[in-house]
């Protein structure tokens, strides 16, 4: 596959009628109730929600950005967005997209005015973290604990969560007289 295809990728935010594309076939199926909450919060402001897709593939990639307050429980002292559900289908991984939707990632944010982005890399991903700690994420802090949500069926899940939490600030840039 050439680097040329990125071209032909199309980065935009999530329609209702993609949601189940989301789901990937099944793999995700789980997660539909949390895909569809991303989009209502999306509609209210609250989270940014980016697929790629291309014309012939359709949705080949995602990433969902959350807005969070302050959370002086983790050390968190300011507004932030909470990065989730970056996902590149195996088939075009490592050519570049996963850069491209970090990217529009950090545009939302900084439109947004906001420095800070956290997420959880899972703690066995080492190509994972090794792509976050290229694009400026750094560990902050280990999180043993557990990950709840309700799934497709309506049956609350708890996983394991081994993660590693990790943040970037983007540089401060200026923005103008505040009146």
């Amino acid at each position: 596959m050439s680097d040329k295809w990125l071209n032909n990728i199309y980065i935009r935010l999530l329609r209702e009628e993609d949601l189940p594309a989301l789901e990937w076939d099944g793999e995700f199926k789980r997660y539909r109730r949390i895909y569809r909450e991303i989009y209502r919060n999306s509609q209210k402001g609250l989270s940014i929600p980016f697929v790629a897709e291309t014309e012939a593939d359709g949705i080949i990639g995602q990433v969902f950005l959350s807005q969070k307050e302050p959370n002086p429980n983790y050390g968190i002292r300011t507004r932030y967005y909470f990065l989730s559900s970056f996902r590149i289908k195996p088939q075009f991984r490592d050519h570049g997209l996963g850069s491209l939707l970090l990217e529009e990632c950090e545009k939302q944010v900084r439109l947004h005015r906001i420095r800070d982005i956290y997420l959880n890399c899972d703690r066995n991903n080492n190509r994972a973290r090794w792509f976050y700690q290229d694009h400026g994420f750094q560990v902050v802090r280990v999180d043993k604990g557990t990950w709840t949500y309700v799934n497709d069926e309506g049956f609350v899940v708890s996983e394991p969560q081994n993660a590693y939490l990790m943040k970037k600030t983007l540089p401060r840039i200026f923005w103008g007289s505040r009146r």
